[in-house]
């Protein structure tokens, strides 16, 4: 599946291609997100905001980037 990623109600949620949300991301959950023109295994984490987590290095989340689960 997949979608952008977006802010919604609290958290980010993915808005998928089919016109339907994820229903809402948490900590822990992975999946692709294209950054940078390559995808990038991910992890969202939470410390004082959300983040990505790529092979160790917290980058900022990219909402209205492209996601892939």
């Amino acid at each position: 599946m997949t979608g952008l990623l977006i802010w919604n109600q609290g958290r980010p949620d993915i808005a998928l291609d089919t016109g339907y949300l994820y229903g809402g991301l948490h900590c822990g959950d992975c999946f692709c997100c294209f950054i940078n023109g390559e995808w990038l295994n991910v992890r969202l984490e939470y410390n004082a905001d959300w983040m990505l987590v790529y092979n160790g290095t917290s980058i900022p989340v990219c909402y209205g980037s492209r996601i892939r689960i």
